[in-house]
């Protein structure tokens, strides 16, 4: 076996397929013509609003535009708004309401929260004199609108009652993926967020290869026009772009035997092997001399498994397991600009011209960011498949060191390597001429003085028993088993080569 090939060609025959597809996404959605403070203005100006009258009159009038579309809507659906506190998971509230209420197409709830939000205020220009309009941090009450898409499944819309209104939608494709595949008859088995089992994973990844941005802009366009009670005085100016993203690229194991053992043995050679330069190189990046200072690196137990993740700056990569048969290896970011691709640039004296540039942030970026993505997870894909798996030699170490029952179900205790009896017992066993002609008790007597033939029998019966040594037919002789030329020797190395001289340097 090569160390260049890649774990999933490695364990091939124990892997169902591979899987990419974006998990979470969360989109902004902002209108242009009050995107800003100077925005703004301009806009009250054109309507004959005063800026002493913008808080009280004209803002407070649009909240009420909000708000009363949203009772009405309630009132259609014949449905309460619930108000949650921040102690409230939203997630867990909607979950539970989806128990009774099942996943048919349809506004699952609308909840009401006070947040905080970035709004404009108006305040005095101390060297001008005049009022104008700033960026200020404040609070209003939010709506979220839990909708289960017919296409997207279960999503919602974030909407603020202030100015300017900045919109918030979350899907996940996994649940577009999964009525895509019912649609096209594709069998498979979901659990929590990944697929356990598809049976055309080809199929499947090119119905993700063709996601239509296009038909993802009319939806998010048709939700704001029924939910956001002001849509209409600037609907022409609503532009949506990525806030979040995550590329999760699922391995998907035939059974829950063989993960759980690789993944712990992935976990510890991560903690010690990776390197600040590693994480540049899976994230696309060119380190630099503040490289140890930006790059962190986080261990998380969650319900799910354990969590591995590496971040630089708004971006992470991160590795886990999910249901014992999915291994996860996702990509995120906060700030999609953060990865530069090849695209045609528009300069501000008008011209044109095809460079290396950093990522738009608009909706129509998701193809070209699935592909740095990805790309992102394959070589860090790469970068495990180089390290040895040693879940064998754990398995076997596992074996020497736990109590044994024999045929007759007597008990013997596993070997503790720095007890005095046992390393001194090993010594003798592992000395160069006992491993050519066998060793005998009569032999190992000499090899260990002041210890009667009764005690070293019981020792050759014990070390028989964890098959660390094999008796020679019938004769009384015995040699090392391979299990024991596996363990004892390595492990005497570290004690007397490591272990004494680091202490003794300590």
């Amino acid at each position: 076996m090569k160390t260049t090939d890649l774990l999933t060609e490695r364990f091939e025959q124990n892997i169902l397929g591979v899987i990419g597809c974006f998990d979470r996404v969360l989109l902004y959605g902002t209108y242009r013509p009050i995107q800003y403070p100077k925005a703004m203005g301009y806009h009250l100006y054109s309507e004959g609003v005063k800026l002493v009258d913008y808080e009280k009159q004209y803002a407070n009038q649009l909240r009420l535009q909000m708000t009363g579309r949203m009772k009405k809507i309630a009132d259609q659906e014949n449905m309460e708004i619930h108000h949650v506190g921040r102690n409230v998971r939203k997630e867990a509230f909607v979950s539970d309401l989806l128990k009774h209420r099942g996943e048919h197409a349809g506004i699952v709830c609308i909840l009401s929260a006070m947040e905080g939000c970035s709004c404009f205020k108006v305040k005095k220009n101390r060297q001008t004199g005049y009022l104008e309009l700033r960026w200020s941090k404040g609070k209003c009450l939010n709506y979220y609108v839990y909708v289960m898409d017919p296409d997207y499944g279960l999503c919602y819309l974030r909407i603020p009652t202030w100015a300017p209104f900045r919109l918030q939608f979350y899907f996940n494709q996994h649940n577009w993926l999964e009525r895509r595949m019912e649609a096209e008859g594709i069998k498979f088995r979901k659990a929590d967020n990944c697929f356990t089992m598809i049976s055309d994973i080809e199929r499947a990844q090119s119905l993700v290869n063709s996601f239509d941005v296009k038909v993802l802009h009319q939806r998010l366009d048709q939700l704001a026009y029924r939910f956001v009670g002001v849509h209409q005085l600037w609907r022409t100016g609503l532009h949506w772009s990525i806030a979040q993203a995550e590329w999760a690229t699922d391995i998907m194991f035939k059974s829950t035997k063989i993960l759980p053992g690789l993944y712990s043995e992935l976990v510890r050679t991560a903690a010690v092997e990776l390197q600040c330069s590693d994480v540049y190189g899976f994230l696309g990046k060119r380190i630099t001399e503040q490289s140890s200072r930006e790059v962190s690196k986080h261990f998380k137990t969650l319900r799910e498994g354990t969590r591995i993740k590496h971040s630089l700056g708004p971006t992470s990569i991160k590795m886990y397991d999910k249901q014992d048969q999915v291994l996860r290896i996702e990509t995120t970011t906060n700030d999609i600009s953060h990865f530069k691709h090849r695209r045609e640039v528009k300069h501000r004296d008008g011209t044109r011209e095809m460079k290396h540039a950093a990522m738009r942030k608009t909706i129509y970026s998701l193809g070209a960011l699935a592909e740095q993505m990805q790309a992102c997870n394959q070589r860090y894909l790469s970068f495990i498949s180089q390290w040895r798996d040693h879940s064998k030699e754990r398995t076997d170490l596992r074996k020497v060191t736990r109590s044994v029952k024999d045929d007759k179900q007597r008990s013997y205790r596993g070997v503790n390597f720095f007890h005095e009896d046992d390393l001194l017992f090993m010594l003798a066993i592992a000395r160069a001429e006992g491993c050519v002609s066998g060793f005998s008790n009569r032999m190992l007597r000499e090899n260990l003085p002041g210890w009667s033939s009764q005690k070293i029998g019981r020792m050759l019966r014990r070390f028989k028993v964890l098959k660390l040594i094999k008796r020679a037919g019938n004769s009384y002789k015995y040699y090392l088993a391979k299990l024991g030329e596996r363990v004892i020797a390595p492990t005497l190395q570290i004690k007397e080569r490591i272990l004494l001289p680091a202490m003794a340097t300590a």
